[in-house]
């Protein structure tokens, strides 16, 4: 039996606001539905009221100011594919937008609510890292600026109080000496989650000496963070087989000192490894 609720449908982010002030702690937000449209169809919403906001044009913009692009959390997909200032200054995240689902899923799909889902298989969040994301969090008293990784708390977990609504997201803009790469692993090539995924990218000197290098890989830590260590590995020093296997290698020992062994470390341990040697490569070679 599907869920039953309240629709409502707000004509302003200032609306949208009050009507959370007010419901938010019995209200399920609906931004693209591509998780929340199932859960309603399986009878799973418990939720007096669903708020659409997926037709507020203030959360649909982008802009750059200062180095930082900003980015509105009902942004499609779609749109990012599309956005030139996106597609100028964070490329990583378009090649990821691009892997996200089918077409009609990326038509839909935004950037908010694939954060705000907080699934650890995220598309999103690896390239929202390594561009250093900031959240943007509204409420109708306040508003609040969190880093991304400080945001998502655990696996399927934010820190995103019921007042609250994610209004965009403020990335650092990279130019055009950087390179990039997003990678990931999935069941099949095309229209599947991602078992795992990896974002990264990098700069190198006139020398091919790594200046700047940023990594950060999805689905094997409970909370989404940079791989530090790894990146440190391999700044101020010029890429070769053996040091990019042995920032692969730091990323695995990373990923179970924090996870612990499973029984899929196994097959999880090469997979990881084998990812960050091609994203890495394409990047540094």
């Amino acid at each position: 039996m599907r869920s039953r609720f309240e629709y409502f449908r707000p004509r302003s982010l200032k609306e949208t606001l009050e009507f959370l002030a007010v419901h938010g702690s019995e209200t399920s937000v609906l931004a693209g539905g591509t998780d929340l449209m199932i859960s309603i169809r399986r009878g799973e919403i418990t939720s007096k009221f669903v708020l659409d906001i997926s037709r507020l044009d203030e959360l649909r913009t982008v802009q750059k100011t200062d180095g930082v692009i900003s980015v509105g959390a009902a942004l499609t997909y779609t749109e990012i594919i599309n956005s030139e200032p996106i597609k100028q200054f964070v490329p990583v995240l378009v090649e990821a937008a691009g892997h996200v689902g089918s077409v009609q899923i990326r038509n839909v799909g935004t950037l908010g609510g694939n954060t705000a889902n907080a699934s650890p298989a995220a598309d999103s969040v690896p390239p929202l890292l390594v561009h250093n994301g900031r959240v943007i969090i509204q409420s109708a008293y306040s508003e609040r600026i969190e880093p991304l990784h400080d945001f998502i708390v655990g696996p399927y977990r934010t820190n995103l109080k019921p007042e609250e609504l994610i209004t965009g997201f403020l990335l650092e803009a990279v130019d055009g000496a950087y390179r990039y790469s997003f990678e990931r692993i999935a069941r099949r090539k095309a229209l599947a989650i991602a078992r795992i995924n990896a974002a990264a990218v990098a700069r190198l000197d006139s020398t091919s000496v790594v200046e700047d290098l940023r990594l950060s890989v999805g689905s094997i830590t409970p909370q989404p963070t940079r791989m530090t260590a790894a990146e440190n590995h391999l700044k101020g020093r010029r890429a070769n087989i053996t040091a990019i296997r042995e920032a692969a290698d730091i990323v695995t020992q990373e990923m179970l000192r924090r996870s612990g062994v499973r029984p899929s470390t196994e097959y999880k341990k090469p997979a990881v490894e084998g990812l960050l040697m091609k994203a890495l490569s394409r990047v540094l070679f």
